[in-house]
Parts: structure tokens; C-alpha cells; sequence
């Protein structure tokens, strides 16, 4: 099979066969160059963060190839049990979902996804899926809208595309490939599932490296040669598992908090969500025309650049507010960011609210929640292999990291804003509630 390279700051050297250059080539993924991996981030807060969508999944394809090839060298259950054909097609699988697993990202990235329209208009493969409902669909289901088209142009085989697309997203049914690989070996699909998106997955080992190094930031460094070669498999209640060795678990750990502070310092940037505030406001308020459409060829043709000329053209007009104010770079003021878990910071919140409210203050208050991690509780997709006396058990890393327990917190904040030509105004009225 011929494969072909190409340099990455981040991995060095990546290497890639006929089949996923196929898909590189494609117009649906070839639009990622022109979709920014960090949005505002990059435009107004880190000039150096100029990278894009494209290498990231590309990277993402990197790291799922190494955690597939490590779960393999480690399990003789999957050696002894899969033939050589059989393993080449779990790692074609593996990878091909971690470089499609942000294809249906639509311009700057999160910042669009309050517009996308129902998941019921989206014209999907039924039989593909566990359920649809009357929810506001995401990129992911868009990435799913994108495998299932490349499946009907004949890229992709249908049974294989379905299974990549079950490893993307947790409503579609896994195609017979893996179907019969869970009668030989139960839960292997949930595992290798959990290789795109889990505690320890492609998407978050490659952005956290890649964005960190583009920011410029140390925040996001962790070790990652030496977390893939602490990864294991075993089995355990009759399925399989993760597993990482006690020696491994403090660079997990590195990995969680680097996202943490990633998280705190960078992803959730005063500046980037005031702005991101903006465009939504500039859409909403129709000082720029945008709809996200349900067909995947139309969808495919939206890019940064698009969005971008139309809040240009707007930005001429002073009237257009928001897109004048986003294209000048004049960010409203963060007066404070409140915590939900803090009784005191509620209150504070509905003060200020109150408080502008009464004096015609224009302000608005942009809120973020998210999980640091989805091991919430001893269940657990990654266990660590403790050695005891006569030989080994699994402990949930949950339960075994006393750091895991602490950080990993559901993590819900407000960040009140007052736009900037009423700042003097607005602390003028606070000096008097005192």
C-alpha cells in the first residue's frame, strides 16, 4: 500500500495511506483550511494562533493511529483473536474517524452552532441512527451528514463509513464490521470509541499540544510519548477495557490539567467571548445574513472568509453596532466572571443585572458550562492496573486520583459584560450603591 508524508510542527512527520489521502482531497475536508481553529482567539487575542481546522484533524488521525497501534501491541486478546486483515481494518477505522471527526465544523467553529438548525431537517441515513429528535443539531451531526454523503458519492465503502461515523457519534449504529467483532469481543466498539472522544482521546491530545504551541502559551504541555506507551487493554466483567499503569496516571493527570488551564486561561479568553458575543448578536439582529443550511454540498461552501467580508461590509455602517465594534476591535468590559457553585456570585449576577437593567446600561452576561472530564463518578472509561500482592487489579482512575476527584468539576461560570461606552457610566452608579 502506498503511503505518503507530510511535516507538522507538532508531530513531525505524518504519515498518511491512498485511502485517507483520498479523503484530504476531498472538498468537504479540504474547507478546514479555511475554517480557524481557535475563532476569535486568533484573530483579536494570539496573532500567532493561525492554524486551522485542516491540521488539527489531521494530527487527530496522527495520535488515533498511535493509541490504536498501542492498544494493539498491548493486548494479546486482540492478537490472538483478529486476524491480520481484521486488525488493519480496526486501525483504518480508528483513524479515519479521528481525521473526520471535526469535518462538520462550520465557520468559526463553536461560534455558529447557536444558528444550525434542527437535527430533523438535516437529510440524514435513518438506518443509520439510534434515534432523531426535535433537538438543535452540532457539528458532529454535521461530520455524520458528511461520512454518509462520501458513502453515497462512493469514497467510502457504506458499512465502513458507518462504522467511522459510530465512532464519532453516540446515536449511530455500528456497522456488520464491528457488529461481529462484539460477539468475539464485547464492548470492543465502546472502547475504541472512547479513543475519539474520551478521557484520553486524539481530539484533545492533539488540540491541546497544537493550540498551546500556536498561542505561544506553556498551558496545555503534557507528555504524550510516555502517556500512549502507559495505555493498555485487558478485560474485566467479560468486556474490555482501558487500562494505564500506576506510573502513567500522573501524566493523565498532566493532560487534564493542562486542558484545565487551557480551559481557565486560553479557550474561555475575556475578549474572545465578548466577541464571540458579538457575532452572534450581529447575525441575530440581521446586520449580516447568515443561515446554515441542511444540504452538505451548500454547507460545505461556508467558510471564515464569507462570514467575514459580510462583517466587513457591515462594520462601514456605525448603525450595525455589534459588526462595527467586532471588525474595529472594540470589545465590551468584563467586569467580573461569577461562579455558578458560589451562592455569593448568584447573587452578585442578578445584582448586576438588576442594576444595569434600571439604568439603561447596555450590557449582557455570556455564560459557559462544560465538564472538565466525563469521569464523574468510579464508572470509567480508563482504569489503572494497580499491582497487588499476588498479582493486579483495576481501580477506576476516578477513584484512584485524589487530583481527578478535586479538578474534575463541572465547570460553570458567567462573565458579566458592560459595553464600553457605558463603563464610566456604570462604575459612576456602582460608587454610589456602596
Amino acid at each position: 500500500m502506498q503511503t505518503y508524508e507530510l511535516r507538522d510542527p507538532i508531530h513531525k512527520r505524518i504519515k498518511f495511506t491512498e485511502q485517507e489521502r483520498r479523503l484530504i482531497d476531498h472538498p468537504f475536508f479540504q474547507r478546514l483550511r479555511y475554517v480557524s481553529q481557535l475563532s476569535f482567539l486568533q484573530t483579536y487575542v494570539y496573532p500567532g494562533a493561525n492554524h486551522d481546522r485542516f491540521m488539527h484533524c489531521i494530527g487527530s488521525m496522527h495520535v488515533a493511529g498511535r493509541l490504536i497501534g498501542r492498544c494493539l501491541s498491548s493486548s494479546e486478546l486482540l492478537r490472538m483473536t483478529l486476524s491480520k486483515e481484521e486488525q488493519q481494518s480496526l486501525i483504518d477505522r480508528v483513524k479515519i474517524a479521528g481525521l473526520l471527526h471535526d469535518i462538520g465544523h462550520g465557520p468559526f467553529s463553536h461560534s455558529s452552532e447557536k444558528l444550525f438548525p434542527r437535527l430533523r431537517d438535516l437529510p440524514l441515513e435513518l438506518s443509520w441512527w439510534k434515534k432523531t429528535d426535535e433537538r438543535q443539531s452540532e457539528h458532529e451531526d454535521y461530520s455524520v451528514l458528511f461520512i454518509e454523503t462520501l458513502a453515497k458519492e462512493g469514497v467510502l465503502e457504506a458499512g465502513f463509513a458507518q462504522d467511522v461515523a459510530s465512532l464519532i457519534h453516540g446515536d449511530i449504529i455500528p456497522g456488520p464490521f464491528f457488529t461481529e467483532l462484539e460477539e468475539r469481543i464485547p464492548t470492543i466498539q465502546a472502547v475504541m470509541k472512547t479513543l475519539i472522544s474520551g478521557v484520553i482521546d486524539c481530539d484533545r491530545m492533539d488540540y491541546l499540544l497544537r493550540d498551546s504551541y500556536y498561542c505561544g502559551v506553556a498551558y496545555g504541555q503534557y507528555d504524550m510519548d510516555w502517556m500512549i506507551s502507559s495505555l493498555g487493554l485487558a478485560q474485566k466483567d467479560g468486556g474490555l477495557i482501558r487500562t494505564v499503569t500506576e506510573n502513567g496516571v500522573r501524566a493523565l493527570e498532566d493532560l487534564l490539567l493542562a486542558r484545565y488551564h487551557m480551559i481557565d486561561q486560553v479557550y474561555y479568553h475575556k475578549t474572545k467571548a465578548g466577541f464571540a458575543h458579538y457575532l452572534e448578536q450581529a447575525i441575530e439582529q440581521k446586520e449580516i445574513e447568515m443561515t446554515i443550511p441542511t444540504d452538505p454540498y451548500e454547507y460545505a461552501d461556508m467558510r471564515d472568509g464569507q462570514i467575514l467580508e459580510k462583517l466587513f461590509v457591515a462594520a462601514k455602517d456605525p448603525k450595525n453596532y455589534y459588526a462595527y465594534h467586532l471588525m474595529r476591535r472594540l470589545p465590551a468590559r468584563r467586569v467580573l466572571r461569577l461562579y455558578d457553585r458560589k451562592a455569593e456570585d448568584r447573587k452578585t449576577l442578578v445584582k448586576l443585572q438588576t442594576l444595569c437593567q434600571t439604568h439603561h446600561i447596555h450590557s449582557f452576561t455570556y455564560t459557559h458550562t462544560l465538564a472538565l472530564s466525563k469521569q464523574t463518578s468510579p464508572s470509567s472509561d480508563i482504569y489503572v492496573e494497580k499491582k497487588v500482592l499476588g498479582g493486579k487489579e483495576y481501580v477506576s482512575v476516578f477513584t484512584y486520583s485524589d487530583l481527578l476527584q478535586k479538578y474534575n468539576e463541572m465547570l460553570a461560570f458567567a462573565d458579566f459584560y458592560v459595553h464600553r461606552e457605558d463603563v464610566e457610566r456604570f462604575e459612576e452608579i456602582i460608587k454610589q450603591e456602596k
